[in-house]
């Protein structure tokens, strides 16, 4: 039932005999011994599910019935009756004929209350590692969530129609733990396994560390005999405590290990060959659906591929233009798709930053998106920490190009951050960002985000700011002295190319042929939404007009300037209005 078809790995004699064989996953089932069954809370109005079950083919009922048995067996399903239906889907298991039950939760997870996900995210989490760890074990739960009850009122929730090959009666079985499938099975998991392995910590101060996400552990530590200590300690707290470990899966005692899809070595980290291959046999998406799914597998891998957003942006293009489940697959679709699969083969090893030393990060915007690498210095050398790449908002996309760099430092320094966990940062930008955001921020920015990037930039202790001439980031890494004098003027840049009406100024014209004020407005008034605009003088009103009750008040606003500038063509005049 429980057991995994895949290669086992070897454990180490002197681990293997000093823990308790109850850790090993076996045909029992897992049960933690301190978990409180889970009561599931319902959304307000939430009404019963009741979904028919799909036809199923004999032949795959037949290959679940033993599951189904021995689910019923150990208590993990039970029979009922219940207002509650949701259908069944047989997988075929890859190079066999077993198959894997899997329910269509889909609509259950739509009534259901959301849970705030608190696993940190797998290449923040791993920067917790340091240099000195060279040996590793990793561990995989075994059939984790099934080691979690849920509370009796819940239960009928998950129920599913089983009709049994053998004899034809149908019934409705319900399950009795965290069913797979359930939006909340991770956290709640998650949540409950953390608090045990606090426990654990705390009763074994050693030298190594612990990691965990979801149901898969990571050990680390600085000798081989440490990681061993460690490790046996934990196999038989998770042991005692009813958890049960994958044998098969289990990696323990190795200077090189893969978790998480990463292989992961002393100072290190990689993706693994298992990952990239599955990525790249993926053929052309034929469908917006199929395109997601592989811009969703790709993007996890984000870290590794340099100028990721300049790759996947006519991908993201294409998306944004298909309608009705058809996708317009360009020359430039299928370039980029080659592109990125080339690239995640080429996808360097990142070391792991240490946390004692700052560490360097250059930013360039190139076509809106925000481009950078982080590195940090091993002796005379740059080690690649990693590749950032992140879109512009829809505003900053149209602000002048020292503007947007503006924007892509602050973007990428906060995401640099998710890495350095608080330990300086010097950042490399080809342009004088302080200079610009302070002498031309106010023409374009908004108070608040005026306010955000001032403090990100100047206000905070971790950051400090250098030019460079270098515009191209894979060059950042070979060079020495990244600091050089800038070759152009970004303020008189931005003075020649955005001053496109040398006839406006911003200060009053001295004996005008006009002198007009303008206002707009958008109110509620007895429940009705208004909008209206006016162009007056300091006597009389020149226009005023309503305008359709969707218009907001910045739009008003305009509409009342763009009408004065009608009724000034030709002549000298000075506008005032209560806005930027």
């Amino acid at each position: 039932m429980l057991q995994d078809s895949s290669k086992e790995e070897q454990i180490p004699e002197v681990v293997d005999n000093a823990v308790t064989p109850l850790v090993w996953a076996s045909e029992v089932p897992g049960r933690s011994k301190l978990a409180e069954p889970v009561k599931v809370t319902l959304k307000p109005g939430a009404k019963p599910v009741r979904q028919k079950q799909y036809p199923i083919k004999w032949e795959a009922r037949k290959g679940l019935e033993g599951l189904i048995t021995e689910f019923l067996e150990y208590g993990l399903l039970v029979e009922c009756e219940s207002e509650y239906n949701t259908p069944i889907l047989p997988v075929r298991k890859s190079g066999g004929k077993e198959y894997r039950l899997v329910q269509d939760l889909r609509a259950i997870n739509q009534i259901v209350q959301d849970i705030h996900p608190v696993a940190a995210k797998p290449y923040t989490l791993l920067t917790s590692l340091k240099e000195e760890h060279k040996w590793f074990t990793v561990l995989d739960l075994k059939d984790a969530f099934f080691c979690i009850p849920l509370d009796t009122e819940s239960q009928s929730i998950f129920a599913f129609e089983w009709e049994s090959p053998a004899t034809g009666r149908k019934t409705q079985l319900t399950w009795t733990v965290l069913p797979q499938g359930f939006k909340n099975s991770p956290t709640l998991f998650g949540n409950q396994l953390a608090k045990e392995l606090e426990m654990w910590e705390k009763q074994n101060q050693g030298e190594g560390i612990l990691l965990q996400y979801v149901d898969d552990i990571l050990i680390a530590a600085e000798s081989k005999e440490t990681c061993f200590e460690v490790t046996i300690s934990l196999l038989n707290f998770l042991g005692q405590g009813g958890y049960r470990v994958s044998r098969n899966k289990a990696q323990i005692g190795k200077e090189a290990v893969i978790y998480l899809g990463f292989e992961i070595s002393q100072g290190q980290r990689q993706l693994g060959n298992e990952r990239k291959e599955a990525i790249c046999q993926i053929p052309k998406p034929n469908s917006p659906k199929e395109l997601r799914a592989f811009l969703g597998m790709i993007g996890w891998c984000r870290l590794w591929i340099l100028n990721y957003g300049l790759y996947v942006k006519p991908l993201y293009e294409a998306l944004k233009e298909s309608k009705d489940q058809h996708l317009t697959w360009t020359p430039e679709c299928h370039k980029s798709f080659k592109e990125l699969k080339k690239a995640l083969m080429m996808a360097p090893a990142l070391g792991l930053p240490d946390l004692t030393k700052p560490v360097e990060l250059f930013v360039h915007e190139r076509q809106h998106p925000a481009l950078g690498v982080l590195a940090q210095r091993l002796g005379p050398w740059k080690g690649l920490v990693g590749y950032f790449s992140k879109q512009l908002d829809t505003v900053s996309k149209g602000w002048p190009g020292c503007l947007r760099a503006e924007a892509a430092t602050v973007l990428l320094i906060q995401e640099a951050r998710k890495l350095t966990m608080g330990q300086k940062i010097v950042v490399y930008v080809p342009h004088m960002v302080i200079t610009v955001l302070e002498q031309k921020g106010g023409h374009w920015l908004s108070p608040s985000r005026m306010l955000k990037y001032q403090v990100v930039l100047l206000e905070q202790d971790d950051v400090e700011l250098k030019t460079t001439a270098i515009v191209n980031p894979a060059m950042f890494l070979s060079t020495e002295n990244p600091t050089e004098k800038l070759e152009h003027d970004r303020l008189l840049t931005i003075e020649q190319v955005y001053s496109s009406r040398p006839d406006l100024t911003d200060e009053p014209l001295k004996d005008p042929d006009l002198e007009l004020f303008t206002d707009g407005s958008s109110f509620v008034q007895e429940g009705r939404r208004m909008a209206g605009y006016a162009v007056v003088t300091t006597n009389k009103v020149l226009e005023s007009g309503t305008l359709p009750a969707n218009t907001s008040a910045q739009k008003a606003e305009l509409v009342a300037l763009k009408q004065a500038l009608w009724m000034a063509e030709g002549k000298r005049v000075n506008i005032g209005m209560d806005s930027k």
